[in-house]
């Protein structure tokens, strides 16, 4: 089974037109230039080597392990990490092998793009420059991460979505790539979903053609077999850590927005492009160019709904892709030399107005550079923060790179012999700390328990750090490598967990526990509110049934930190009004329950006084369902402060 092309191969291809020659020469002066625009901005994340620990461990003989005493999976892509392991076995050396591959891949998947799938040079060109000015796409075309490998997978995919014929073989062929991209990182099944959906309907009355395309998820599935089975689980234990925040999903639409904005603010070219990509499908009115424009929305739809990330533009380049794919499938030979020019030119404008523009010759990079954080709300240009130590122009004769601080603490756990370490960030410091050293992760992101545990509320919480409190115990736990906790709920959790990532494969009570475990049979030993609010006050009503003056010092109530108060009444109270006594400046958030379980929440605003400030009163309707059920607790927790001093002083519920 071949994925014969319906188009003729280059060998048969009828001559280039002469008109053509000098522009696709141009194409490839443009290609010059996007491939000496990644090797100057070349770099490796921190998080990268989060994945390197693990190529590591397995080439060294310790499993696909990262911390080698459990099983866990620290990964979220399964064929980068593979392929990084094969060449990492010949070469037993990480940085350049990982810059390598990465603008091997990026080279392939550009060559792809320009010669398979553009319609003229024109469009060909005009797609170059715009990867060649997007921050997103040139800086994370290196960074050690899996995107060049999911570009390269997309661009093949529509390449034969586009020019295979119909029939079992075009099903078999589109539906393998698909399940390569989805090993590569699961989300991006979004983009290939319209496209599978349209070719199952398609050729509906082919004999056997779902069965071929069931046949092109093996790859998929049989990772996923082997998920379950070695690490216990479906999905990385990043998914379990990310997800399991207790944060309502509105704050993570609202924190996607705010990622989508930072990069109309620093990086527009990437957005802008992006958009254009879905009107080019909708003026063509192509089929195929429309399936590929829903994939792409669906998928930023996605991105928003998850909050983004901290790294600005790595989620963004999936669909800037795409964006690509869909404009050089634009016809612009009958377009007169002029346009094309001025489109090149407002690409190559807004590109270069850009902050730290790709194409700026004099940005190398410092560590810590600043401004590292880009806004308030924790989306960091991630190159800059680490090229000063992880940047290949920065190299020098006698400098082995990466050469950045937290690499340097991991080696000297190492040297000091530790055999529990921890550290914020877990990548540079876990992979140079070596597999003899147990590197606690209190983000959650490399460790079972604190991934199962929800994250510790914080008002200004950063998207993918979220802090865990420590069990008690915990430590002692890892260090004894023995189940200590002191939590007795949380102790027998552990011991299940236990067992599945540490436990023998071959007992067969660790698949029972592996099945009770993912269809939630243990969720009742986990004391959330424990977890989530550690410094949770539970006052009576009594306690804030004083009515204050306005302006009132703060000091007079309930001072409260992130955790927020938890007051209770003493009986069942269905009042369609709440009288709220509040720091003056900051907005908070009343959850209403009754027997433990939520039933409503709602955000009061601020009520600014003039200097000093201090307490103000604000009356709020509760929710309906809270009045239809009936409350007995009310919740005050912090949203927003402008000085991060919070307090309550009165809560006193209403009738009509």
């Amino acid at each position: 089974m071949t994925p014969e092309l319906m188009e003729a191969s280059p060998s048969t291809a009828p001559a280039e037109p002469a008109s053509e020659r000098p522009l696709n020469l141009f194409t490839a002066a443009l290609l010059l230039l996007f491939f000496l625009t990644l090797l100057r901005r070349a770099w490796i994340c921190d998080d990268a080597y989060i994945t390197f620990r693990t190529v590591d461990n397995f080439i060294n003989g310790y499993r696909l392990t990262w911390n080698v005493t459990e099983r866990v999976q620290v990964f979220t892509h399964p064929l980068w990490m593979f392929l990084l392991s094969f060449f990492y076995w010949i070469t037993h050396e990480i940085y350049l092998t990982s810059l390598a591959i990465s603008a091997a891949v990026t080279a392939v998947t550009l060559g792809i793009l320009t010669r398979s799938l553009a319609k003229s040079a024109w469009g060909a060109g005009l797609a170059v420059l715009g990867l060649t000015v997007s921050k997103a796409f040139v800086d994370f075309s290196t960074s050690g991460l899996e995107n060049p490998l999911s570009h390269l997978l997309i661009v093949v995919f529509f390449v034969l979505f586009w020019r295979m014929p119909s029939g079992k073989n075009k099903a078999f062929w589109l539906s393998f790539t698909a399940s390569l991209g989805i090993l590569n990182r699961m989300d991006t099944a979004l983009v290939f979903l319209p496209a599978l959906v349209y070719t199952l309907w398609e050729q509906r009355k082919v004999k056997n053609v779902l069965w071929w395309m069931a046949a092109g998820q093996i790859p998929f599935l049989v990772w996923e077999a082997f998920a379950v089975f070695y690490y216990g689980f479906p999905f990385p234990n990043t998914a379990y850590a990310k997800l399991n925040t207790g944060i309502p999903s509105g704050e993570y639409v609202q924190q996607g927005l705010l990622y989508l904005l930072n990069s109309i603010q620093f990086d527009p070219i990437t957005l802008l492009l992006t958009a254009a990509g879905v009107g080019a499908a909708a003026v063509q009115r192509d089929k195929r160019g429309l399936l590929l424009a829903a994939g792409m929305l669906a998928y930023l739809a996605y991105v928003v709904k998850v909050g983004g990330d901290f790294m600005s533009g790595r989620f963004l380049t999936v669909p800037l892709i795409c964006a690509a794919i869909l404009l050089v499938r634009l016809d612009l030979r009958k377009v007169q030399p002029w346009a094309a020019a001025g489109l090149y030119a407002l690409v190559l404008l807004v590109g270069l107005s850009e902050k730290n523009a790709t194409l700026h010759i004099s940005d190398y990079g410092e560590i810590d550079r600043g401004p590292v954080h880009v806004g308030s709300h924790g989306v960091l240009d991630e190159r800059m923060l680490y090229y000063g130590g992880t940047g290949l122009l920065n190299a020098e004769r006698f400098l082995q790179l990466p050469d950045f601080y937290w690499g340097q603490y991991g080696e000297a756990a190492k040297n000091e012999g530790k055999v529990v370490a921890d550290n914020y960030g877990i990548g540079l410091y876990g992979f140079f700390a070596g597999p003899d050293v147990y590197v606690l992760d209190r983000l959650a992101l490399a460790d079972p328990l604190l991934a199962r545990i929800p994250a510790k509320r914080m008002v200004n919480w950063r998207i993918g750090h979220m802090e865990r409190i420590l069990p008690e115990r915990y430590l002692q736990s890892l260090m004894l490598q023995e189940n200590k906790l002191e939590d007795a709920q949380l102790r027998e959790y552990y011991d299940k967990l236990l067992l599945i990532t540490r436990g023998s494969l071959s007992d067969p009570r660790r698949l029972v526990e592996i099945w009770k475990m993912n269809t939630g049979q243990y969720e009742h030993l986990i004391q959330r509110d424990a977890y989530q609010y550690p410094g949770m006050q539970r006052i009576s009503a009594e306690a804030v049934s004083t009515v204050w003056a306005n302006g009132t010092d703060c000091s007079m109530g309930i001072v409260m930190d992130d955790s927020g108060v938890e007051v209770q009444f003493p009986e069942i109270l269905q009042a369609a009004w709440m009288q709220v006594g509040a720091d003056h400046n900051d907005q908070y958030e009343l959850v209403f329950l009754k027997a433990g379980e939520e039933l409503a929440r709602i955000r009061v605003g601020t009520a600014y006084l003039s200097e000093p400030g201090g307490l103000s009163a604000r009356v709020t309707a509760v929710p309906d369902k809270a009045v239809r059920a009936g409350y007995d607790r009310v919740r005050v927790l912090p949203l927003v402060g402008s000085d991060e001093r919070y307090c309550l002083g009165t809560l006193i519920p209403l009738n009509p």
